[in-house]
């Protein structure tokens, strides 16, 4: 609302009749307004829309102020704008910390609450359910990646390096250019708002200096390659225990590395280091295959040939001890009766030496009418004549 106040020089009239006042002085012609007067009728005005009898300080006419039952309305609308300032929605994820004169007081779930208007009481809406991520050795703008929070993928366009934080010192004293992230959310409302000054950057302090903690006791390959897995793992649990030890009240929920890199200055030098190492590992594997090939192939031929003489050996060893055995034998029949063993002896060996040849047996009368005659077959051993 808005009024226009005026004042008529040439008539010596007022905005509300004629006078300069409304204390029975007069006119004054060609004089300047008395400011009390116009600002007293405003408020005469301005009581008497809000049911005040238009009077100021309960006067009517030109008192000095509003009627006491006006200034309990506005009073009273006053306090009620102010109790219904208390009124507050906490949303899905979020959690209400009611502070009270600036001291923690208590915490508030989920939808509609109430608490003491300012400057009594003020509340605060974490969201404890919204994971967030520090960048420890980069800033930049990631990507959430599609499958799940469980990685970020960075444009290494708008990648900017911080080489006082990622440059650090391997366990055989290399130097590594190393980016990681850490993933974090609200774990205790009161600790993350209360118990340290900024949070955020005390963790981002923590995540670098134990990364260089563990980057320090493994090499250069076990970082870059081999251990990748096991350096994330040992620094989220590292980082979860000072996070708690100083109270933050933060939950890590991740590490990842994601960028590892020898210093810029020698990449290059590096990365021959490694073809080498793995033209080397290359050679080594192909050793390896041939000799896992060769070696079985070597034992089982030896092992063939030692059965073979351990064969051999039984063999010999059986054929002579049947021999000595048969002497025996023979030898204790002929000291029993040695004529009947001499003669079947001799009968056993010619029976054996001539099994094999052609032979005519005939009498003193028949082998004078015969012609003897030489085989000259090479394949035929020659007849033998006996009488």
């Amino acid at each position: 609302m808005s009024m226009i106040f005026s004042w008529d020089n040439k008539n010596g009239k007022g905005p509300w009749g004629s006078g300069g006042n409304n204390r029975g002085q007069g006119q004054r012609p060609n004089k300047q307004p008395d400011v009390d007067d116009v600002i007293r009728q405003a408020q005469d005005r301005l009581g008497r829309m809000m049911g005040g009898g238009g009077g100021y300080g309960g006067r009517s006419g030109g008192g000095d102020g509003l009627g006491g039952k006006s200034w309990s309305v506005i009073a009273l609308a006053v306090g009620a704008i102010w109790l219904a300032s208390g009124f507050y929605i906490v949303n899905p994820g979020e959690v209400g910390v009611v502070k009270t004169f600036g001291k923690f007081s208590k915490t508030t779930s989920q939808g509609p609450n109430y608490h003491l208007p300012w400057p009594i009481e003020t509340v605060l809406k974490p969201n404890i359910e919204q994971e967030n991520i520090i960048q420890v050795g980069f800033r930049g703008q990631g990507t959430s990646s599609p499958f799940g929070s469980a990685g970020y993928t960075y444009n290494t366009a708008t990648v900017r390096d911080v080489p006082e934080e990622s440059l650090m010192l391997t366990g055989d004293e290399n130097i590594v250019d190393l980016d990681f992230t850490v993933r974090w959310r609200i774990a205790d409302p009161e600790k993350y708002l209360f118990r340290v000054a900024n949070p955020q950057s005390a963790l981002v302090n923590i995540a670098e200096s134990t990364m260089r903690e563990v980057v320090g006791k493994r090499t250069i390959d076990e970082v870059l390659t081999e251990k990748r897995e096991e350096v994330q793992s040992t620094v989220q649990r590292a980082v979860q225990d000072l996070a708690n030890r100083y109270e933050l009240g933060m939950e890590i929920t991740g590490v990842e590395l994601q960028l590892v890199n020898p210093p810029m200055d020698v990449i290059d030098a590096f990365r021959d280091v490694q073809a080498a190492k793995a033209d080397a590992e290359t050679m080594r594997n192909e050793a390896q295959g041939y000799a896992n090939d060769r070696i079985p192939r070597a034992r089982g031929e030896v092992a063939k040939i030692l059965q073979q003489a351990e064969a051999y050996r039984e063999a010999k060893v059986s054929e002579a001890q049947g021999k000595a055995d048969r002497f025996n034998s023979q030898l204790t029949e002929y000291r029993n009766a040695k004529e009947v063993t001499a003669q079947r002896m001799y009968l056993e060996t010619m029976e054996e030496v001539l099994s094999g040849a052609r032979t005519v047996v005939m009498g003193q009368e028949g082998g004078k009418n015969i012609l003897p005659y030489l085989p000259l077959s090479t394949d035929k051993q020659p007849a033998r004549t006996g009488r």
